[in-house]
């Protein structure tokens, strides 16, 4: 299944009503699009009359990804510890030492859960992630034959280019302006790094935009679709 308000306001008052006594006050609640984190737990302090701090507390989940449902309710679960810590002004060794790791393993086991410190999304969630979206990717040609991708952090384009220049196993770069959800499931590289691809991700790379470096005046280099002129 995927996040949706629903099951966050129900799980919540669920999980909180069971594991934690009721004691955790109603937080905003929000559903987002982001792939960088499945759940995420915010407290937001703001100075109030006369000085006072107040806090504010909002739990988001992250629908990009179809996940097995009790799997969601564990990702939920992990960012109410997180609440309850702050809520009770305790302090941990980090954001998941000894405290969090305590109230973690006796859920766990006092509730039969399989909560973890992160989720790492499996090859089949990654997939399942159909948001479609720009990418630039590489494409590299070994000198063993076998063709090789990276997805490339914008403002890292330049830095890996040069570093793909030195490696004496790539015997061809090309670069790419791709459109569409297939390379979603590559994070974006911000070093050098190189992942095998199948037939399909080929197919989408070609049938993508071709860039190429270019210099322009001033000495400066950019990257451009290939074939382009500019005045």
């Amino acid at each position: 299944m995927r996040a949706n308000i629903e099951f966050l306001e129900n799980g919540f008052g669920k999980f909180n009503h069971e594991m934690f006594n009721d004691e955790l006050p109603v937080p905003a609640m929000r559903i987002s699009s982001a792939r960088s984190f499945v759940g995420q737990f915010k407290t937001e302090k703001t100075i109030g009359f006369m000085g006072r701090t107040k806090a504010s507390y909002c739990l988001t989940l992250s629908n990009r990804y179809e996940l097995e449902e009790r799997v969601l309710e564990d990702v939920l679960i992990h960012e109410m510890i997180h609440f309850l810590i702050s809520f009770r002004k305790i302090r941990d060794t980090s954001s998941h030492g000894k405290k969090f790791r305590m109230l973690m393993d006796e859920i766990n086991r006092r509730y039969g859960r399989n909560i973890t410190v992160s989720h790492k999304c499996t090859k089949e969630q990654l997939e399942s992630d159909r948001t479609k979206a720009h990418s630039i990717v590489c494409l590299c040609t070994m000198s063993d034959g076998r063709k090789l991708v990276c997805r490339v952090s914008q403002s890292k384009v330049f830095e890996i280019h040069r570093a793909f220049q030195d490696w004496d196993k790539v015997i061809k770069e090309e670069w790419f302006w791709v459109y569409g959800s297939y390379f979603n499931r590559f994070r974006k590289v911000l070093t050098p790094r190189l992942f095998s691809v199948d037939n399909e991700g080929l197919a989408v790379i070609e049938s993508g935009t071709r860039l190429e470096f270019a210099e322009v005046s001033g000495g400066r280099t950019i990257l451009r679709p290939a074939g382009v002129t500019l005045r």
